[in-house]
């Protein structure tokens, strides 16, 4: 009884795709095609534009720099000089002039830092390599 039933459905196929019309398509299918293609590629949806611009990431720098430079440099015992002038007491306590710090830790921070900026030019340039394709 299957051979029977497999014998009825090829028969029938063939008669369906006998009588059926070959399609083909358009002339210029390939173009119109290419086209749609062309079109979804150059898309400005998957553009890159990053969150923060390089002229915030250079002023977050230059005022970290400038922190960081203030609070190492300490208090000043001098009097001379603009702000003398105003007569202002107030003397600028350093934070870190009691931290110490032994060789070990400062090797392992200057190595991470190194590490670091070692490590995020290779890894956006191979997320940029991942996303072309």
């Amino acid at each position: 009884m299957n051979e029977n039933a497999d014998k009825d459905l090829d028969n029938l196929s063939r008669k369906v795709i006998g009588k059926s019309a070959i399609e083909s398509p358009s002339f210029d299918f390939t173009k119109t095609v290419m086209s749609q293609i062309n079109a979804l590629s150059s898309s400005s949806v998957t553009t890159y534009v990053p969150l923060i611009s390089k002229q915030v990431w250079a002023l977050i720098a230059l005022a970290f720099v400038g922190v960081f430079g203030f609070v190492s440099s300490g208090a000043s015992e001098e009097k001379t000089g603009w702000i003398s002038k105003f007569n202002l007491e107030y003397e600028f306590a350093n934070p870190l002039a009691h931290i110490e710090l032994s060789q070990t830790v400062i090797y392992s921070v200057v190595l991470c830092a190194v590490m670091i900026c070692i490590q995020i030019p290779l890894l956006k340039h191979y997320f940029d390599q991942r996303f072309e394709a």
